[in-house]
């Protein structure tokens, strides 16, 4: 009963703050360094900042799963497909699925970039949000999100997103509007750090680091935190096979909650390098 109790709490924590549409469990890269990725110059850990469509991906596929917490009836799904368009500027769509038996969540997403100068890219997306609880019925709504990314220094990236920047209610519930800003330093092609600040702006910021070391051209290591009431620590690791699959496994370890596996699996055609990042 004591996993059923901690879920009961966390979800009366979010409906305190007056919202509705938690924010969904991130894939297995991403979480793997703290989900400090909204300026990462590539697509290995999935997409998390539109303007990365503009980074010259030609095809992609992401897809995963994350057991929230070690609860067993708790299901959390993702899946992510991309494509080039034209020479500068890609499309996304994003399908996110988070619940339980009484509650469920889902987040669809099509979204667009494009490289608009040598080191500047942006990116837009229309996100549809759909919530329903059996004995309640359901609810769906529209909002959308925009994104910048770009090179500062030759081994330093910037990036920003913001997530219903109108501040769109359902009733009196807000959906939340999410500000993210981060940075990147990509020593080389096999160590980089990852930094990032979250605000939403009914809850205190949340401070992210992550970090990715490749010693082996297989292999990929992964460590990050995020931090505001309560830290949270996670540890990944991935694997780059030759026909262009990846495997991507991840945990992370809530204080209170415990930990959260998640595993994923993905396949891209001309991951982007953008310049100035160095050769192995």
């Amino acid at each position: 009963m004591r996993p059923f109790l901690l879920f009961f709490l966390l979800c009366l924590h979010y409906s305190s703050s007056g919202q509705v549409f938690m924010r969904p469990f991130e894939n297995a890269a991403a979480m793997g360094m703290g989900g400090a990725t909204v300026a990462l110059p590539g697509l290995s850990a999935g997409l998390a900042n539109e303007g990365q469509l503009g980074l010259g991906t030609r095809l992609g596929f992401f897809a995963g799963t994350a057991l929230p917490y070690g609860i067993e009836g708790w299901q959390s799904a993702h899946f992510q497909g991309l494509a080039g368009i034209g020479k500068y500027g890609g499309a996304g769509l994003s399908i996110d699925h988070s619940g339980t038996e009484d509650y469920r969540e889902q987040r669809f997403k099509l979204a667009y970039g494009r490289r608009l100068a040598e080191t500047f890219y942006l990116g837009g997306s229309a996100d549809v949000l759909r919530a329903s609880a059996p004995e309640y019925g359901s609810l769906t709504m529209a909002t959308f999100s925009l994104s910048v990314l770009a090179r500062a220094l030759p081994k330093v990236w910037i990036g920003a997103r913001v997530q219903n920047p109108l501040q769109q209610k359902i009733g009196e519930d807000l959906i939340p509007t999410v500000l993210r800003i981060g940075a990147v330093w990509r020593a080389s092609d096999l160590f980089s750090l990852s930094f990032e600040t979250e605000k939403d702006l009914e809850r205190k910021a949340l401070i992210k680091a992550g970090l990715v070391y490749q010693p082996l051209p297989l292999l990929l290591i992964r460590a990050g935190m995020r931090s505001n009431e309560i830290t949270r620590m996670a540890f990944g690791a991935g694997l780059r096979l030759k026909n262009r699959l990846a495997i991507d496994l991840a945990s992370e370890w809530h204080p209170s909650l415990g930990l959260t596996p998640s595993a994923m699996v993905s396949w891209m055609v001309n991951e982007p390098r953008p310049s100035g990042q160095g050769k192995k």
